[in-house]
């Protein structure tokens, strides 16, 4: 049986602080942010963004459990971080949009 351990404790605090600021940007008139827009495309639930998200947040426990308990190694935390920064990097490195030359506009 899993015991509590003092970081487990602060590790809930934490969470519960991110919630509660998520929510109160999300409730603030004004402000730019949608906590919804986490899990939703085009004004629908997608899948996808769910699975993400719940993938992102199981991953991050089973990092940051690893840590406490001692158990980290190098190779985790690489194989981690490699997969939730490869596709960023990918989609900054290969999802540009040529910009429209003006010679292509005059020929239309």
């Amino acid at each position: 049986m899993m015991s509590m351990q003092p970081m487990h404790i602060i590790l809930v605090i934490a969470l519960i602080l991110i919630a509660v600021s998520f929510w109160r940007a999300h409730k603030t008139p004004g402000f730019e942010f949608n906590a919804f827009d986490l899990i939703m495309s085009k004004g629908k639930v997608d899948k996808i963004a769910v699975a993400f998200m719940l993938v992102l947040i199981l991953s991050s426990w089973v990092i940051v459990d690893l840590q406490v308990h001692g158990k980290l190694t190098e190779g985790y935390f690489a194989i981690y971080t490699g997969a939730w920064i490869t596709p960023l990097v990918a989609k900054v490195v290969f999802n540009k949009t040529e910009p429209v030359k003006i010679d292509e506009l005059s020929k239309t």
